[in-house]
């Protein structure tokens, strides 16, 4: 271990506590920042006392979701604490939504434990609702397939578990609280003083929402059509112009560096081969550069396999860098650099950098998998695919897993002749090995010895040397006792050796890969080239297959997984909203927010200039979980109202007059408390901040879907709604007639 500038030290960067404890830190850093956050958020909407007990409800849902987890056998790592990322926003949605209806009861005079029992009564259905169809948002990542699925299987055990402890807290413990520790000031007539909706600034926010929305709901049919066009060009600029790489590799601070010197090179030689690569990375600036390993004589592939090739020709030096936060270079610019300055060093047949997956190991983000039965046709169609990656600009490191090993000599016997000799394959083999390893031809035993002393015979000629002509004086006794010259029944052959033999699906396959640069490239786009070049394969060599793997092969097992869970579940979630509802079209108006919420994320990375990720799509399954909770009270409100005799489109506003205090509360507290993920507030972890960015921004721009669009959706599905009744024959409810 190496460390620049400085004597020898002991570092502990590759041991996973490293990267567990750092992840912690960034998340206990950034929890303190945004529960300071949400509680400022808080007590700006709401009295102090309710502001502080609705924040309580975070820690007490923590403890019960640690003591589940301990039940279940969930430890708290790398995964389990990405769950309680995602759900730390979620958390005080529900206590939000019960304390700000019960302070709204309050305001209006009501004693304070009626205004609990009315105030959770009235939201209970609403977020009993929420909470479940949000549990079923979650529920398909419980059942992806292949290595992806078990890597975040913890993430939805997680999540659910803080749900439900979250939802008994807001229902239970936060109703009786406020019942019990929070009061309203009267003034002298007994009249309620310091309401919040009474300030000059919410009454402003008010009209300006009241005017916004009213406009909308007018011209509701155009603003469907502007926002449907704006969905449709966020989904052909996701498709054309995003970049989606199943895990970055933003936030790796270390990476290898490997050479394949020739076969049969001494330790020795190989340290003084790589000796001028440590030399180049020496100079690296102190504020890139921790610390380098070399290990000559082993290479570990990653930390998932550390014994992948252990031989006197290989050599590996990982290279551990300072946080992302605290250099100005990235991995990529870094290995770049590198790679230039390398390009001169001489004495490896193969010399490569790498860089470890950020995710579960799901191999190179390029792999061709070529099955077949003939080494040499196979080594052939490899050629072919290196020679046209090394062709693909963005491409580096292509290598192939088929290189050949130390030479060997083998004995091809003829068994035709050796027959007509008298001569079996046995005997020739235990021929040929007592002329290099001999024959044991009597022992021998002193008079005072207690064990026997075997004489072993072989060819003087042929001991530790390799003169292939040895073989040329080499007789077989056959059966008779005749000698039977070796050379007369076969042929030597003098040829590199193989290493290894892999299979798959019981055929031999010889597998080619490389690296890409993602900034120029994506794994996607690589595979379907090559699938488009080589898709004659199986017509020009008969028996022969190709199959890509890796990075591509996990990408779409995993999604296609995905997408079929989540089908099933946006089914159940349908039924779950129409038996609350008792409605097969409102659930409509709820789930209509789910896909026009994907605008707010797909713009945010445009603008931030990030591929999109898994991880993103961890935080859009958050993300669809809030929205829908707001979208269900909304609509809840709208039905309770039509439902007490008011009009239909005076309903509407008055339902967001009422809720617009807990939809503008709950996404200020969401995006003030990942808000210092995404920007590294209390530290950053990159790994984390794809979901931190989804969930903040999708968030704010479907905050304004939820107050201004789904108003104007629901108008659309009930104008619907009456067609449908009128053209049956049914009359409609009076207050529609009033307000059409």
């Amino acid at each position: 271990l190496k460390k620049i500038p400085g004597d020898l030290e002991i570092s502990f960067v590759n041991d996973y506590a490293f990267f567990a404890r750092r992840r912690l830190n960034v998340l206990r850093n950034n929890a303190w920042v945004g529960i300071l956050i949400v509680l400022a958020s808080m007590l700006i909407f709401l009295q102090r006392r309710v502001a502080l007990l609705t924040v309580l409800g975070i820690p007490i849902a923590f403890f019960a979701t640690f003591i589940v987890m301990d039940l279940l056998g969930v430890t708290v790592n790398m995964i389990s604490m990405f769950g309680l990322v995602i759900v730390l926003g979620m958390l005080v949605d529900d206590g939000i939504i019960v304390a700000e209806n019960v302070y709204r009861h309050m305001e209006k005079g009501e004693s304070p434990r009626v205004a609990a029992v009315k105030g959770t009564e009235e939201v209970m259905g609403a977020i009993c609702t929420a909470v479940f169809t949000t549990i079923v948002a979650f529920s398909p990542l419980l059942f992806m397939s292949g290595i992806i699925g078990k890597f975040i299987r913890g993430i939805p055990v997680v999540v659910i578990v803080a749900l439900v402890a979250s939802l008994g807290e807001a229902l239970i413990i936060l109703p009786s609280h406020l019942a019990d520790f929070v009061k309203i000031r009267l003034d002298k007539t007994g009249k309620p003083i310091g309401l919040s909706h009474e300030m000059p600034w919410f009454k402003g926010l008010v009209s300006i929402y009241t005017g916004i929305v009213t406009w909308a709901i007018r011209r509701k049919y155009l603003v469907m059509s502007g926002i449907t066009a704006m969905l449709i060009v966020c989904a052909i600029l996701a498709g054309t112009v995003l970049k989606f790489v199943l895990f970055p590799s933003a936030g790796i601070n270390y990476f290898f560096i490997r050479g394949e010197a020739p076969i049969g090179t001494p330790l020795a030689k190989t340290a003084e081969l790589i000796a001028p690569v440590e030399d180049i990375i020496s100079v690296l600036p102190e504020s890139e550069l921790d610390s380098y390993v070399t290990t000559v004589g082993k290479m570990e592939e990653d930390r998932q396999d550390p014994f992948s090739g252990q031989a006197s020709h290989l050599v590996q030096i990982t290279v551990y860098l300072t946080q992302a936060q605290d250099r100005k270079r990235d991995v990529e610019e870094i290995i770049t650099e590198l790679r230039k300055k390398t390009a001169g060093i001489e004495g490896f047949e193969y010399f490569r950098f790498d860089t470890p997956v950020s995710g579960p190991p799901v191999g190179k983000p390029v792999e061709a998998k070529i099955r077949g039965e003939n080494f040499e046709v196979l080594d052939r169609i490899a050629m072919e695919f290196m020679d046209y990656l090394n062709e693909i600009p963005g491409t580096s490191d292509v290598t192939w897993d088929n290189k050949p090993g130390k030479q060997e000599i083998r004995v091809k016997v003829d068994h035709n002749k050796a027959k007509m000799a008298g001569l079996s394959v046995k005997q020739i083999a235990r021929t040929v090995r007592g002329v290099f390893q001999g024959n044991i031809a009597t022992t021998i035993k002193p008079v005072k010895a207690e064990k026997e002393t075997d004489v072993t015979v072989r060819y003087a000629s042929a001991r530790g040397t390799g003169d292939i002509s040895v073989f040329d004086r080499i007789l077989v006794a056959n059966s008779v006792g005749n000698l039977i010259p070796l050379k007369k029944v076969a042929t030597i052959e003098d040829i590199p050796s193989t290493t290894t033999v892999h299979h798959l699906d019981g055929k031999r396959v010889v597998t080619v890969s490389c690296n890409i640069d993602a900034n120029k490239t994506t794994s996607l786009k690589i595979n379907g080239l090559l699938a488009k070049k080589f898709r004659d394969i199986p017509d020009r060599y008969i028996g022969y297959s190709v199959k890509y793997g890796g990075e591509q092969e996990e990408t779409l097992d995993s999604l296609s997984s995905l997408l079929k869970a989540f089908f099933f579940a946006f089914l159940v979630v349908y039924l779950v909203l129409a038996s609350f509802f008792k409605s097969l079209l409102q659930p409509f108006v709820v789930m209509l927010a789910i896909p026009f919420g994907l605008i707010g994320v797909i713009l945010a990375f445009f603008a931030h200039g990030m591929p999109f990720s898994f991880m993103a799509i961890m935080g859009i399954v958050g993300l669809n979980g809030i929205v829908v909770n707001d979208s269900i009270v909304l609509v809840h409100f709208i039905n309770g109202l039509r439902n007490s005799g008011m009009p239909r489109a005076e309903s509407i506003v008055k339902a967001g007059q009422m809720r617009i205090r807990a939809v503008v509360l709950t996404t200020i507290t969401t995006v003030g408390g990942l808000s210092t993920v995404a920007y590294g507030i209390g530290g950053k972890d990159p790994f984390l901040v794809p979901m931190a960015i989804s969930i903040c921004w999708g968030l704010i721009f479907a905050t304004a879907l939820t107050l201004i669009v789904i108003p104007c959706v629901y108008s659309i599905i009930d104008d619907l709604a009456m067609k449908f009744e009128k053209h049956n024959g049914v009359i409609p409810f009076q207050s529609d007639k009033i307000a059409n």
